[in-house]
């Protein structure tokens, strides 16, 4: 292990001198992440008694836990020795560009046309229905978390929420009023649901409410400020799972309940749901999961669930209800070999997507770089705790979206134009 820390180390020092840093690169907030995940899960493991143990995940071995711990540091060292091989065999003219800082380029504000509102009110009105439609009264109270409903329009319903959060972050510089109310009940609607959609949704709101207020110093303590209730949020979304009752009227009377009024604890617990708890997930995968190949072809595959045959497998790759395979345990359990290689593999992916992010923002197609940007961060949110499916599939999104940047030119240039 010691080894292993010692190569990341050297490899962070020769990164930094040819990918220059910046808030938001693809590349650096997954280093990041992996390496407060394993800190973290390092200290909370050895020196915090009063551990969470979410599903009694967290009863484990010594060697069961340097063992995982060795595999992610493997996976690290894989994924940043992927982002030099890329920039090694780079053009200079992108070699030049990952050298360039582009804090500069993240500010900005929205220039919107007058059917802006027209289209988030319109938005707004099919979010209600969906939700009438999928859960109706079962939204306000149910019994159980997660009642039986049709998946299509549940995902459709998320989808036309993340859109609608993105356009009300968009307009609230211009109409703030009217952008809180309808942030708020949605906020509200999705809260019913218990899903941690609601997280996305918060940060999401925040930074692009951050990067439409420009670089100052105020702006930037809010944003911080607003992060930080967002984490603990998350925590408290967590732990009403474990409700008698769930919805909107039982989940808000449990924010307000003695037994759950400990900030301190809630404060630690998203720290160890956000960072911690998907390590022990992997260790439960790695523990049950069987090696197969057909699981991680199926697991790959662009093609919806039903068609890649996903959901005859789907319920037998779980610890339990709430808690799928992991996509390291997923991986881990197929042999160093492909560890390596997938993570390497990993690396140069976003090596790629970093490339575009950065073009992006230079030639000021900024809209188009942040959701790359998250659906990068997508993918390295559900990497870490969810299965291999649910996070390969936003390489996917953001793979299709650098396409369509690529090709739309090349269209509009081709297509006929009108006759003065």
């Amino acid at each position: 292990m010691t080894i292993q820390i010692i190569l990341i180390f050297l490899q962070i020092i020769f990164l930094r001198k040819i990918l220059k840093f910046f808030i938001v690169s693809p590349s650096y907030l997954y280093i990041i992440f992996s390496i407060i995940s394993i800190i973290c899960s390092i200290i909370y493991f050895y020196f915090f008694d009063n551990k969470f143990s979410l599903y009694n995940l967290d009863k484990v071995s010594e060697f069961e836990f340097i063992n995982i711990i060795k595999l992610y540091l493997i996976a690290l060292n894989s994924f940043i020795f992927g982002i030099l091989i890329f920039h090694n065999f780079s053009k200079r003219k992108t070699r030049n560009l990952f050298k360039d800082s582009l804090t500069k380029y993240l500010f900005f504000t929205y220039d919107l046309p007058k059917s802006t509102l027209k289209i988030v009110n319109t938005i707004f009105v099919i979010i209600l229905l969906l939700f009438s439609i999928t859960y109706g009264k079962e939204l306000i109270v149910r019994q159980d978390y997660l009642p039986e409903m049709n998946r299509g329009l549940v995902a459709l319903t998320k989808i036309f929420s993340f859109v609608e959060v993105m356009f009300l972050g968009i307009i609230y510089y211009r109409y703030k009023k009217h952008s809180i109310l309808l942030f708020t009940i949605l906020i509200l609607l999705t809260i019913g649901t218990g899903s941690r959609v609601v997280f996305l949704f918060l940060v999401v709101y925040f930074i692009l409410i951050f990067i439409s207020k420009g670089n100052t110093l105020k702006n930037k303590l809010l944003f911080q400020i607003n992060l930080v209730l967002s984490f603990i949020f998350l925590a408290y979304l967590m732990q009403f799972r474990k409700e008698n009752s769930h919805g909107i009227l039982p989940y808000i009377q449990s924010v307000f309940s003695i037994e759950n009024n400990d900030p301190i604890r809630n404060f630690y617990f998203n720290i160890y749901y956000s960072f911690i708890f998907g390590v022990y997930v992997t260790i439960g995968t790695i523990k049950e999961a069987i090696p197969s190949w057909k699981l991680i072809i199926i697991s790959l595959n662009p093609l919806p669930g039903s068609m890649a045959g996903w959901y005859i497998y789907a319920d037998k790759m779980r610890l339990n209800i709430y808690a799928p395979f992991s996509l390291h345990g997923r991986i881990f359990v197929m042999g160093l070999p492909f560890t390596i290689l997938y993570f390497f593999l990993t690396g140069i992916i976003f090596s790629f997507a970093e490339r575009f992010v950065r073009l992006l923002l230079k030639s000021g197609k900024k809209e188009i770089a942040f959701i790359l940007i998250l659906l990068l961060i997508l993918h390295i949110i559900y990497g870490f705790e969810y299965n291999l499916r649910s996070a390969f599939r936003y390489f996917y999104y953001a793979l299709f979206l650098i396409l369509l940047t690529y090709l739309y030119p090349i269209i509009k240039s081709n297509l006929p134009k009108k006759k003065t």
